[in-house]
């Protein structure tokens, strides 16, 4: 079993994934409110394979031009193409069924059928930070996660002993301001540190969609009822057919869904990921 294990994450490692790891589905139900395991999904499943990618090249996050920035979001389908791949792999090699899991898999609105957080956290690949419970890694920083669940038993990895948020220069800044570098760059991110430890983790999402998630399903449905009530017909037809149709329709089609990552330019947890990474001049 280990040694298919290292194989399949070998594997995912060569299809482009830049961190992988495993979770126990029983692991996982103990954490999940009912209905939202892996086994929800896949009845008899025992194992998650998570990989993550990362978001954006080094130098992606030194452009000033927020809609460069959010384009480069459109080659996360390589990494939706690992957890797929994954699947396979493990269906053709060892004969498990297999389902892969990528983020875009919701039952209604943003209400997601499993998460991914709780997956690449009992994974090992990260724990939530104060940035609204976005994953990090230590080593890589703002990571997409995507999964593949399969009913072959795998060698879980442990969730990380130590958390990577808060940074020590966030604890500082804390004791000092009561703010974080996240909380000064967005007013949708709230919570508080306690002996060097996030004690409480808050997260705006109505302020959020009304500021950052202007391009996408649920503003497009805003823009519905300021359609009908429009009583001026030039009006009407500039919000129907318009630029401010084009304005929320035409990003998602390239993959760029919201239109703020503040938070994690000004993270140094990021920050440091992405030094380490490239030395970027």
């Amino acid at each position: 079993m280990k040694e298919a294990t290292e194989r399949i994450k070998q594997f995912a490692l060569d299809k482009g994934a830049d961190a992988v790891g495993i979770a126990s589905v029983a692991e996982i139900k103990r954490l999940v409110p009912q209905g939202y395991s892996p086994d929800d999904l896949l009845k008899g499943a025992k194992s998650v394979i998570v990989s993550g990618n990362r978001r954006y090249t080094s130098g992606t996050w030194f452009t000033s031009n927020i809609d460069v920035i959010h384009r480069q979001r459109a080659a996360m389908g390589g990494r939706d193409a690992v957890a797929l791949a994954v699947a396979r792999f493990i269906e053709e090699e060892y004969g498990y069924a297999s389902i892969s899991i990528v983020p875009a898999m919701f039952d209604s609105g943003i209400n997601p059928v499993i998460s991914l957080k709780v997956l690449a956290e009992m994974a090992g690949l990260g724990t939530r930070c104060m940035a609204g419970g976005i994953i990090l890694s230590r080593e890589h920083g703002l990571l997409g996660f995507v999964a593949a669940i399969t009913t072959m038993e795998l060698v879980p990895d442990r969730p990380l002993a130590e958390p990577v948020c808060p940074h020590p220069a966030c604890i500082s800044m804390w004791e000092r301001r009561k703010t974080t570098p996240c909380m000064e760059a967005c007013s949708a991110i709230g919570g508080r540190i306690e002996n060097g430890r996030l004690k409480e983790v808050r997260w705006f999402r109505q302020l959020c969609a009304t500021r950052a998630l202007t391009t996408m399903n649920g503003a497009y449905i805003r823009l519905l009822a300021d359609i009908m009530d429009e009583t001026d017909p030039e009006r009407r037809k500039y919000l129907a057919i318009g630029q401010a149709r084009r304005y929320i329709e035409d990003p998602p089609g390239r993959g760029i869904w919201g239109r703020c990552i503040e938070c994690m330019r000004v993270c140094p947890v990021n920050r440091n990921a992405i030094k380490l990474q490239h030395q970027v001049v």
